[in-house]
């Protein structure tokens, strides 16, 4: 497996690296894809925003700043923006170091498992936690 450094521009990817924007919510921080990549309007890019969110359970948390998330919100927040780029690899990071507030590996794959989420996911994590995702 390479390591995430040597990843090309074809992969979205979940970090710690990666933060979210503090001063813009949830949705905000998502709907910049849109917005900005695709040129969408900001009506457009906020509803698929809306969209993915829904799509993933955490509709809710659209209106939360960064500070006011939990660790899991703010995962599934860097989780929707990545998925918004619509690569066709996906790399987490390390979840441990995001996601200390819930059991990692099965919160990952629930949210795999919501709707129509294609591509392939693929988790980078160091050599001792790779247990935590064999089953």
């Amino acid at each position: 497996m390479a390591s995430v450094a040597e990843l090309d521009d074809a992969v979205a990817r979940v970090a710690l690296e990666l933060p979210l924007r503090a001063n813009l919510s949830a949705l905000d921080n998502i709907a910049l894809i849109p917005l900005y990549q695709r040129h969408y309007d900001a009506a457009e890019a906020s509803r698929q925003a809306h969209a993915l969110l829904a799509q993933l359970g955490y509709a809710e948390i659209a209106p939360l700043r960064d500070p006011d998330m939990t660790p899991a919100q703010r995962f599934v927040t860097q989780l929707a923006r990545a998925l918004m780029l619509k690569r066709p690899r996906l790399v987490i990071d390390r979840p441990g170091a995001i996601l200390y507030d819930v059991p990692y590996p099965h919160f990952i794959r629930q949210l795999a498992s919501q709707g129509d989420l294609t591509g392939t996911w693929e988790i980078f994590d160091f050599s001792w936690n790779q247990t935590l995702y064999s089953e």
